[in-house]
């Protein structure tokens, strides 16, 4: 699988970075989108043929994975987009706003709009909707209808042993568990959302990927101090990349 890393939080040189993930998959295959059009400045720069994209995946409800879309579609045309029905419920970080700022009804003339709801099967990748969830462990700030959000919405992919995830903020930890419990996972790849956890819990999110031998590739809201962690445990199989670049795993 060759991924290339459309928008991330930081950027190699030359390249754009934002609040962010966007990924591309194989040159056909879209996952979230970025904020703004970071991740369509970036592939413009990397020369890619957006009209070899044949779908959209957008991981949950929130700016930062489906702010970009409308930009992405624009050079895409009309591709099929996946997207959990309950993204599209409001958003909140404490009373902030936290989805895009478009009119979802302009997304609905530019795709074709599939709403998922659980797990499923898409082309040749696996939908993990339904997994383990430890509220304790996922921000608090985050609401939805005035309550706790707990991220029902949120989908990860997986694809011949690469397992992709947006925030996981339902647990990287539960997410890896429940796609090992299915398949041979060798990679694991995108957002961790271990920025502001303790020491603690990043040190067993570490020994959780020793355990499984997995590869990690951490980007956007992993967190500065998960990736030392993980560079210390894991060694070589963390695998750090940033927005421009491109990784054959």
């Amino acid at each position: 699988m060759k991924i290339t890393i459309l928008c991330n939080d930081s950027a190699k040189d030359g390249f754009f970075s934002e609040h962010g993930l966007s990924l591309l998959i194989d040159n056909e295959t879209i996952f979230d989108t970025g904020s703004t059009d970071i991740a369509v400045k970036n592939a413009e720069k990397l020369g890619i043929n957006f009209k070899r994209v044949k779908r959209i995946f957008v991981s949950h409800g929130h700016y930062d994975h489906m702010g970009g879309l409308l930009y992405l579609l624009r050079k895409t045309g009309e591709v099929d987009l996946y997207i959990h029905r309950k993204a599209l419920i409001p958003k909140y970080s404490e009373t902030r706003f936290a989805g895009p700022s478009y009119n979802w009804k302009d997304v609905e003339k530019m795709s074709r709009v599939h709403l998922l709801d659980g797990d499923t099967v898409i082309d040749d990748f696996e939908i993990i909707n339904k997994v383990r969830t430890n509220p304790d462990i996922i921000d608090k700030r985050f609401k939805i209808n005035g309550i706790q959000d707990t991220f029902e919405d949120e989908i990860n992919l997986f694809k011949d042993g690469v397992l992709l995830t947006g925030c996981a903020h339902r647990g990287i930890e539960y997410i890896l568990e429940e796609a090992s419990r299915r398949h041979g996972v060798h990679s694991v790849v995108g957002g961790f959302h271990l920025k502001d956890s303790s020491t603690l819990r990043i040190e067993k999110v570490a020994l959780e990927f020793q355990k499984h031998g997995v590869k990690v590739v951490p980007l956007h809201c992993t967190g500065k101090t998960a990736v030392k962690i993980f560079e210390r445990v894991l060694g070589e199989k963390c695998i750090l990349k940033n927005a421009g670049d491109m990784i054959t795993i």
